[in-house]
């Protein structure tokens, strides 16, 4: 029995020959879309190999992945040649996954070393802040111990203690007679070291 669709139509020389036609359309454009896919796999895998290429530096980190991405598009070149498209395909697809492996695996470096430095200006930035922590607190401790020294000077003396300079020659005044009364007398060298 025919199913109900070919019952209804009729199955005549032309029918079946514009079915064929059409499978064969359907197989050709599938055949097509894979050789586009694999043409655009190849065009990456080749654009990123040669990205990396120019990265001199850190060649030796993504030589693996561009060893094999490179023998994956040849796999792929000798199938091309040998009629095998589908396979041919496959091998550019994995091709460019590798050549994308190898960009990645550049890109995890590059962010490496990126995080190292800043490591390293962090660690050096959290000395520098340790070192200043310490004047500051070697600076209020000077601070502390000055005022306190000020304040037991004046609990001690009572009045302020005023400071007289006499230069050779000169004459002590009366008003600086006056204050200075039970104070220490001038050296008799002028302060001369």
């Amino acid at each position: 029995m025919k199913p109900a669709i070919l019952r209804s139509v009729r199955t005549t020389p032309s029918v079946l020959s514009a079915l064929g036609a059409g499978a064969a359309l359907g197989v050709v454009l599938t055949l097509a879309a894979v050789g586009l896919a694999a043409q655009g796999d190849r065009a990456v895998a080749q654009a990123v190999m040669a990205e990396l290429g120019r990265e001199p530096n850190r060649r030796e980190v993504v030589a693996d992945a561009i060893a094999h991405a490179q023998d994956a598009l040849e796999r792929g070149a000798r199938m091309r040649a040998a009629g095998d498209e589908l396979h041919a395909s496959e091998a550019d697809a994995l091709a460019r996954q590798w050549a994308e492996t190898g960009r990645e695996i550049l890109r995890a470096v590059q962010t490496e070393a990126k995080a190292t430095e800043l490591r390293k200006r962090a660690l050096e930035t959290e000395a520098e802040v340790a070192k200043t922590r310490e004047i500051v607190e070697e600076v209020i401790a000077r601070t502390g111990r000055l005022r306190a020294q000020i304040e037991s000077a004046e609990r001690d003396g009572g009045a302020a203690r005023v400071a007289v300079e006499v230069h050779d020659g000169d004459r002590p005044s009366s008003k600086r007679q006056a204050n200075t009364k039970g104070a220490a007398q001038p050296a008799v060298d002028g302060g001369a070291p």
